[in-house]
């Protein structure tokens, strides 16, 4: 099944696997505290694009080397799916169906509701409360994907000696480890992504890919025309940057200088502890671009 949805993710390891490299992050709960037990970040040796899947073998080495660098001994991983490949909706049930009778509601739609053949359809739900009208019903987020798609990543992940056990919308787990309503902006060696919510917790997100031959100027006016753009998660009156140390401080006052709005760093790990064996000083320096591995981790539980 795609997704949890916020469901208690337990010790899974938080796996991100980004163009330039994969991202692993382990956590560990005591007494409603969370602490950073095991984390890498393997370099690919060239960017990754949208055909891996043809030479799947440079990722596969990196994810077998990340594992073994993490030092983590837990071998079932959560993953994100980007949410170009995802389609989330909200819609509406009558209050108190089952979770079997909502599933079975939503397959008879599903066919309406998402461009994929039945036998090839791989959805998840979410209740998310009272709809505002009609009264008597729910509001249920819905996300669904290919089966191909998790077919592929369960295999790769099998083939590093790991498992799979969730699956999720990257904007759900990104928005575990955000203010609420922030947006965020996340900066990529070769990408950048803006992530936004809409009020009933539908995850927008746009993308634009960086030219190899892009100056910093180039990249700041591309970035510029992805915030000022129609259509997509708007124009924030505020913003998080999540880059990099080395990146982070140039973006944000760029930013603010062309387009006049709050900008801050992501923190994602602040106030989080680490293991005594854990390299923090090396974790601080790429806390942003672990972003999405450790909402993958945190999963939305109190465990």
């Amino acid at each position: 099944m795609l997704g949890r949805f916020g469901k208690d993710a337990g010790s899974l390891l938080g796996v991100e696997i980004a163009a330039d490299s994969v991202r692993m992050l382990q956590l560990q709960r005591r007494q409603g505290r969370c602490s950073v037990i095991a984390w890498a970040r393997q370099p690919l040796p060239s960017p990754l694009g949208s055909d891996w899947t043809r030479d799947a073998e440079p990722l596969l080495e990196a994810l077998r080397n990340a594992y073994q660098r993490s030092g983590s001994k837990c071998r079932r991983v959560a993953v994100a799916l980007p949410g170009a490949e995802v389609i989330c909706k909200v819609c509406r049930l009558p209050a108190g169906l089952s979770a079997s009778q909502m599933e079975a509601r939503l397959l008879t739609d599903a066919e309406r509701l998402f461009p994929f053949a039945l036998e090839d359809l791989a959805m998840d739900f979410q209740v998310l409360g009272p709809a505002p009208e009609p009264a008597g019903d729910v509001e249920v987020l819905v996300a669904a994907c290919r089966q191909r798609s998790l077919e592929v990543l369960e295999q790769l992940f099998a083939e590093a000696g790991l498992q799979i056990a969730a699956v999720e919308v990257d904007g759900i787990a990104l928005q575990r480890v955000l203010p609420e309503t922030q947006r965020l902006l996340r900066i990529e060696t070769a990408a950048a992504s803006l992530h936004g919510w809409s009020r009933g917790g539908l995850p927008e997100r746009q993308e634009i890919r960086f030219e190899p031959a892009d100056t910093a100027a180039q990249r700041l006016q591309r970035v510029v025309r992805l915030l000022t753009a129609g259509g997509g998660p708007g124009r924030p009156p505020g913003l998080l940057i999540g880059a990099d140390d080395d990146l982070a401080s140039g973006w944000i006052s760029a930013l603010r200088q062309r387009l006049g709005i709050t900008c801050g760093a992501l923190q994602p790990l602040a106030g989080v502890a680490s293991a005594q064996w854990v390299d923090r000083q090396a974790l601080s320096g790429m806390t942003c671009s672990m972003a999405l591995a450790y909402g993958l981790a945190l999963g939305g539980g109190a465990g």
